[in-house]
């Protein structure tokens, strides 16, 4: 998701730059907020769980973000059945990334990571 380009602080912290909350002003300036959130399948609620502030990413680093919190949430009891997102060509990548593909030529709409052994199938969401 875009966001507005600014800093923000006061005489402790800053906010605004691309990273883990670490302090560095030489970090670029972030543009885009990549956010999960959970939804309940047999409920009727979502629960954001985790966003970085960012300046684009490839999809490799997309894939290795997206595997961590999967197994962050697997630590937790939760279990998540898919992965949606739209079907912009940095999340396809990304899905390639992950082992699944979901081209007509090549469709595999799930990937597994190896924490948790249960497939995590892909629905792009127009």
């Amino acid at each position: 998701m875009s966001i507005k380009k600014r800093i923000d602080g006061n005489e402790n912290k800053f906010i605004g730059y691309v990273g883990t909350g670490l302090d560095d002003d030489q970090s670029p300036v972030a543009t885009e907020a990549y956010t999960f959130l959970l939804n309940c399948v047999n409920g009727k609620y979502k629960v954001p769980i985790g966003y970085f502030q960012i300046n684009g990413l490839t999809a490799q680093e997309r894939a290795n973000i997206i595997q961590e919190c999967l197994k962050n949430v697997h630590e937790t009891g939760i279990e998540v059945i898919k992965l949606t997102f739209d079907g912009t060509s940095t999340n396809l990548s990304t899905a390639l990334c992950l082992g699944a593909s979901i081209r007509a030529s090549n469709l595999v709409p799930s990937f597994k990571i190896p924490i948790s052994g249960n497939a995590f199938h892909i629905i792009p969401d127009p």
